[in-house]
């Protein structure tokens, strides 16, 4: 999934490697982490004799990453990270859940350039990000939110746990110009699609946000989603998907997830009415983070840092409304807030709260097989059942160079099905519905 940005950033490495064997005082920074992570998943919804049954069903994984970073001069500085992580599916089913499937999954944490520099005068900065790259809009979140940069438009479906092995957000690949002034930065970004398929399509996206003052900021986003396809076909399918491929999902009586079917409509010749669509699509986002104690003053204070922090983000995911499943921009509006609690310089804690009215399937198998039409539940299953997610995050660290972190959450989980085999459901589904998860880490 990172092979391409990595090979891009090699090219880049070698393009620079005369100009670095100019510096003397070049000099290389490795940091690296290692970790070892736990849960269970208490309580999860699931139909009888379904393979997607959860409940009790314990998590773990283990890995560890190693990067190193240097400065080539007081403009150009670059980053390369690799890591591994041993994975152990949660089965779907109670009869598989104790088997030990254990397998390695390599990949690329960073593998970046960048250039800075002044633009109009010494107290601005433009950066030029080439690669893969971390990037969060909304640093304060721990589990939901970035709604903006990760998830699928159509279907709507969400994503939840920023947090990475050491609190560190999900990566982009592609190229970044962040410029800052001031209190306020834009960032301009143009992203290739390594997570959800179809791969490598191309996607447009801009954040702007002011700091008006140590307490206050808001932030406002768009992001043109698979503006540029890769490959058309797989993007935006028309008439032409292979149900037999994508799997027999039946939406509103038909089984075709290549297009929706408006019974209400009329097409030609008196027929139902077909609606093609696409994976592409336009969001929009807002965000604040409002700190009353820095209205008062600049420490932190025997409260802690960032004590009674409240942040919160809300987006649109698609502007657009296709008739009979996406015809109400209401429904396509998730909204997250937060609050840090005061952990007296001893304990970083906080709580995390989303509603999203979505009434469609938060399964996204499909769309990871290239269908925008969303999944329609069973008729066994309520789909007022999730329209609210909450997450309880704590992490502290000790000696210096270990964290732990813990989080109990009702929020989007998505495991594994039978052996290896995804399945894109949730499963968290109804309000009862909760796990928790340890982490511990040594990182230098």
């Amino acid at each position: 999934m990172r092979m391409t940005s990595t090979l891009v950033v090699s090219s880049l490495f070698l393009t620079l490697a005369p100009k670095a064997a100019e510096v003397e005082d070049l000099k290389l920074e490795y940091h690296g982490a290692g970790w070892l992570q736990t849960g269970k998943v208490e309580n999860s919804f699931s139909l009888p004799n379904n393979d997607n049954d959860y409940e009790n069903n314990w998590m773990g994984n283990a890995g560890g990453l190693l990067s190193v970073s240097t400065k080539v001069d007081e403009h150009w500085d670059a980053s390369l990270g690799l890591g591994t992580i041993m994975v152990h599916l949660a089965r779907g089913s109670r009869g598989q859940a104790s088997k030990w499937y254990p397998f390695w999954v390599p990949f690329v944490d960073e593998a970046r350039i960048s250039h800075s520099s002044t633009l109009f005068s010494d107290a601005d900065n433009l950066k030029l990000t080439f690669g893969t790259y971390h990037y969060a809009y909304n640093p304060d979140v721990k589990n939901f939110g970035q709604y903006l940069l990760h998830g699928y438009v159509y279907p709507g479906t969400l994503v939840s746990g920023y947090t990475g092995p050491l609190g560190v957000p999900l990566n982009l690949t592609g190229v970044q110009a962040s410029y800052k002034a001031g209190g306020f930065t834009n960032d301009l970004m143009v992203n290739m699609e390594t997570d959800d398929k179809p791969l490598y399509d191309i996607s447009v996206a801009e954040v702007a946000t002011l700091r008006a003052h140590p307490s206050f900021e808001v932030g406002l986003g768009v992001n043109f989603y698979r503006l540029v396809p890769m490959n058309k076909k797989a993007t935006s399918p028309g008439l032409d998907c292979d149900p037999n491929f994508l799997g027999p999902y039946a939406t509103k009586g038909q089984i075709n997830p290549c297009y929706i079917v408006d019974t209400a409509g009329t097409g030609a010749g008196g027929q139902p009415k077909i609606i093609l669509g696409s994976l592409a699509g336009t969001k929009l986002m807002g965000r604040f983070r409002l700190d009353p104690l820095a209205m008062f003053t600049s420490e932190p204070g025997m409260l802690g840092k960032d004590a009674f922090v409240l942040y919160g983000e809300a987006s649109v995911i698609g502007v657009k409304n296709y008739a009979v499943l996406y015809d109400d921009i209401k429904r396509r509006i998730p909204v997250m807030l937060g609050l840090n609690l005061p952990g007296f310089n001893f304990l970083n804690w906080s709580v995390e709260g989303e509603y999203y009215a979505n009434k469609l399937s938060g399964d996204n198998l499909a769309a990871k097989n290239g269908s925008w039409v969303s999944v329609v539940d069973d008729a066994r299953v309520n789909t007022k059942r999730d329209d609210w997610k909450w997450s309880f995050n704590a992490s502290k660290v000790l000696f210096g160079n270990m964290i732990f972190l813990t989080q109990v959450a009702n929020d989007h989980l998505r495991l594994g099905g039978n052996h290896d085999n995804d399945t894109g459901v949730e499963a968290m589904r109804t309000p009862e519905d909760w796990y928790w998860t340890t982490k511990l880490a040594y990182f230098f």
